[in-house]
């Protein structure tokens, strides 16, 4: 028997598979189970179709059945470029000419086509005559959904959908009472923006006009979810009919609509708000059963797709608290513009980690709002690929490619994608081809850029009349019916619009707290607690091989109970996590190799020198408390990873959630996420967040792009109490101030620069009696007395680790009177702890000294504040301006290192 599954089915790989079967013919032990269900699955399909094509070889005919395979495999993976998907029937992007479409190409006879052939298995047939054969493939796969799912290589996952798609006309049937839900779904959303369009001429709004689609697409994935495992969605979505979704998907009452409009909203003295198409809002769905199914539309800002991250990192915190490891809980479903889906990198970024352990959801809805135009840009001047959604390919998600004026078309395909979602866990993505009626923005006129194009979308009615055509045909409905029922919605709104009152404020809306002080937390630690972390992160699993240098390390950090021991920062860290689990709070620790530290200093992540395997070293603790910690090399990805991380520790308020920059400078390709969302998040949209940003900086000659991370920038970002950016230069710091985020019952964005040749130093170290009690100092004082007799003292202040280059110089010298102040925490201005370490002290002289140059670093920042808060004059003490962070040259670096030591001695001498 030939040895041949199905012909062209694996492409290159079809050798391999034919040697496959063959063993499995002989025993099917030889295979892996795997290969042996499939081959099972379909070996009587298998076996009719090869004693067929022996049959036929006898004859003319094979030639015939060869052709009918490859039509048949054809449509499957090539369909889509020919399906009916573009409601403008115009494409900018011309589709590429399948020649394996073309029933020419085959030279199929009048009398072929009314043979009986082997039909490759056609909606689970075996036979079918060629003329039926063609017909159906025709209307399956080149009609209003276009199906690319053939690269998917899970031979499961494309069976199931292909079962489906082949039988979607049997499937694809609705009651009269959904077909008229779904029919006035869409006269809801035609109306709504209808109304805004007259009752607020020339306000942007970013409409869904010509994509109205959307909103019976998203309730049938609701109505599909109740009932499910899915017990929430969370959505996330750019401008493009955002408010259309806030009322007719989440119920926003139009009071607050309204009042936002015209900025009467109350809520608007919290913070300073955002523009109303930037808003979220939460609600609870509930179906004709009565089942419920909540729902969440995340806040985000104009930077259009940075919130698909950001809805996954809030998806997942959610499917951690409810212990949901399966991940069917909680949906993200992202709506995305076809412009931005494939120009913005941040998808690209986020899809790749979909299927990554430490980050996936259990798949994703993708909801491509195809207007065929990003903003004036038109498809051609936007991408490479045909389609918008060719990243999705890369992670094997099924895409479909849906004609958004068939609406039942478009409602079956949603349906089909929560069911593929919640049966393998994966993401896929539905391309809503529709158009937009209006330019950007309603008040952009875009016959400027694009005459032709609108010319056509002038001329189209009203999705709602398209369908209603074919719903008066099939059920008992009259369009007066649908006259009155416009006329109910359009009275609704002049009766909301006249009546306005105070909309109904949520009260688990998290409030502007206005500025907060970060207040350290005291903390009292037992020698034991110490101990019992220490010896679980220095027994392993039997039969681990550690890798003996790494062995050494890990053991002497047992040490650190003897005479003259000092805790090191890596130990630090891992008495800070360790200590947590005992207390039940989890830890979150996520970025580039953190497992064990860029600089080899953490190591919380072990690998067995001999076969590979990780091992979590504080795993002993997080058995024994039920406590977990997680410890996730991510991928190299900032912004799509830290929004990730974003979104997370604005659910997991209760956990410590970090996330580390391989180099401080990494925190570059994060800065949307940074600005946005980070730094601006609370006052913009009253979302809270403890994030914790591990940023490593210190200038150490390794050159521009690894000295710094831009802690200019953050402190530039600083209002109103809004984030705590801190400089610890001791590792009693950086364990309290760890655990005082943590433990802290209210968060804010912690940045920490956190170094990198202290992580080793002697100096930094601190004994283990510092971590066990005490807590955090915003500012660290030291005294320099000299033995001559000098009334007046001179006033140092400085931040970070350049305070080890003075402390060397002020300690060989005898004659210099100083004292130093190291500002460990920037912001808040911990300007009452400096008053109290100045109150009643004589200085002649005040300096500020950095490493960084003068226009970055804290110069900028803390001058105003040292010379308003504090009535201080200071003269600085630094690298001089500069365009680049820091030299390449370690030469250079040491000479001007010392040259920054050198100038602060000459001005202290001058000032005796």
């Amino acid at each position: 028997m030939e040895s041949n599954i199905i012909s062209n089915e694996f492409g290159p790989n079809q050798g391999y598979i034919n040697e496959l079967f063959t063993l499995y013919q002989i025993d099917p032990e030889l295979v892996s189970a795997e290969w042996r269900k499939y081959f099972a699955r379909y070996q009587s399909i298998q076996t009719t179709e090869i004693q067929a094509r022996v049959n036929l070889n006898q004859t003319e005919d094979w030639r015939l059945q060869e052709s009918v395979f490859r039509y048949v495999d054809a449509f499957r993976k090539f369909g889509h470029l020919k399906a009916e998907i573009n409601p403008l029937q115009m494409g900018i992007v011309p589709l590429p000419s399948i020649y394996q479409l073309d029933n020419n190409f085959y030279n199929f006879t009048e009398e072929q086509l009314d043979q009986e052939v082997l039909c490759y298995h056609f909606q689970n047939k075996t036979k079918m005559i060629l003329r039926e054969l063609v017909k159906e493939l025709h209307k399956t796969y080149c009609g209003s959904i276009g199906f690319e799912y053939e690269h998917i290589l899970d031979p499961d996952r494309r069976y199931w959908l292909r079962e489906r798609i082949e039988a979607r006309f049997e499937s694809q049937t609705f009651t009269e009472d959904e077909s008229i839900a779904r029919l006035k779904d869409l006269i809801d959303a035609e109306v709504f923006e209808d109304q805004l369009h007259k009752k607020y001429i020339g306000q942007k709004r970013f409409s869904l006009e010509g994509g109205e689609t959307l909103i019976p697409v998203i309730k049938s994935i609701i109505n599909q979810a109740c009932g499910s495992e899915v017990q929430e969605i969370v959505l996330g979505m750019a401008h493009r009919g955002r408010l259309n979704v806030l009322r007719n998907i989440l119920g926003k009452p139009l009071q607050e609509i309204f009042f936002e409009f015209e900025d009467k909203n109350p809520n608007a003295v919290i913070g300073s708000g955002d523009v109303k198409y930037h808003l979220g809002f939460e609600s609870t769905f509930c179906n004709a059963k009565k089942e419920e199914v909540h729902l969440s539309l995340a806040p985000n800002p104009s930077h259009l797709e940075f919130v698909y991250p950001v809805i996954e990192g809030i998806c997942r915190a959610k499917q951690d608290i409810n212990y949901d490891r399966n991940r069917k809980t909680v949906l993200p479903l992202a709506l995305h513009g076809d412009a931005a889906f494939i120009g913005q990198g941040v998808v690209a970024e986020t899809l790749n980690f979909a299927n990554v352990a430490g980050y996936c959801t259990g798949g994703t809805i993708h909801i491509v709002i195809n207007n065929q135009i990003g903003f004036t840009t038109t498809p051609d001047e936007s991408r490479s690929s045909v389609y918008c959604t060719s990243f999705a390919n890369s992670i094997e998600a099924p895409i479909l490619h849906v004609n958004a004026e068939d609406v039942e078309a478009s409602c079956w395909a949603a349906k089909l994608a929560l069911d593929y979602r919640n049966t393998f866990g994966q993401d896929i993505v539905l391309d809503l081809y529709c158009y937009r009626k209006y330019g950007h923005n309603e008040g952009d006129d875009p016959n400027f850029t694009q005459p032709v194009l609108y010319q056509g979308i002038k001329q189209k009615k009203l999705t709602s009349e398209y369908y209603l055509e074919n719903l008066t045909k099939a059920h008992k409905l009259t369009a007066q019916q649908i006259v009155d029922y416009r006329k109910e919605i359009i009275a609704e709104f002049d009766r909301e619009q006249s009546a306005l009152r105070l909309p109904r404020v949520n009260g688990d809306a998290c409030p502007m707290h206005g500025r907060l002080r970060s207040y350290p937390v005291a903390q009292d630690i037992s020698k034991a607690k110490f101990q019992e972390v220490l010896h679980a992160v220095t027994h392993y699993p039997e039969k681990f091989t550690v890798y003996p240098k790494l062995d050494a390390i890990l053991k002497k950090r047992a040490e650190i109970f003897e005479p003259d021991q000092l805790v090191d920062w890596g130990t630090a860290e891992i008495l800070a996590y360790g200590t947590l689990i005992q207390d039940g709070i989890k830890v979150r620790l996520s970025g580039q190799d953190c497992g064990r530290g860029t600089f080899s200093h953490r190591h919380l992540m072990l690998n067995d020198a001999k076969t590979g395997e990780h091992h979590l070293s504080v795993k002993p603790l997080i058995d024994q408390y039920q406590t977990p910690l997680e410890v996730i090399n991510s991928t190299l990805s900032e912004t799509g990873i830290l929004g990730f991380e974003f979104g997370y520790s604005t659910v997991a308020l209760n956990s410590l959630v970090i996330w580390e920059a391989q180099f401080g400078d990494f925190g570059n390709g994060a800065q949307v996420i940074i600005d946005q969302f980070i730094a601006s998040s609370e006052q913009k949209w009253n979302q809270l967040s403890g994030i914790v940003l591990l940023l490593p900086h210190g200038f150490e000659g390794q050159g521009p792009e690894h000295s710094s991370a831009r802690l200019e920038r953050y402190l530039q970002l600083c209002a109103d109490g809004n984030m705590v950016v801190f400089y610890p230069t001791t590792t009693a710091q950086i364990f309290h101030l760890l655990r005082a985020q943590a433990m802290s019952s209210f968060k804010r964005p912690l940045v920490i620069m956190s170094p990198k040749s202290l992580l080793r130093s002697v100096s930094a170290s601190s004994p283990w009696e510092q971590l066990a009690k005490g807590s955090f100092s915003t500012i660290l004082v030291n005294n320099f007395p000299t033995k001559k007799s000098r009334k007046k003292k001179q006033l140092v202040f400085t931040s970070g680790k350049i305070y080890y280059d003075i402390e060397k110089a002020l300690t060989e010298r005898e004659d210099l009177h100083v004292q130093v102040i190291r500002v460990e925490q920037l912001y808040p201005f911990p300007q009452f702890e400096i008053k109290k370490a100045i109150k009643d002290m004589e200085y002649s002289e005040c300096i500020w000294i950095q490493e960084e140059p003068l226009n970055m670093g804290a110069w900028l920042y803390i001058e105003p504040y040292l010379r308003t808060k504090l009535d201080l004059a200071v003269t600085y003490i630094g690298r001089d301006t500069s365009a680049s962070p820091a030299t390449g040259s370690p030469r250079r670096h040491e000479f001007e290192q010392k040259g920054l030591i050198s100038e602060l001695l000459v001005c202290l001498e001058d000032n005796l």
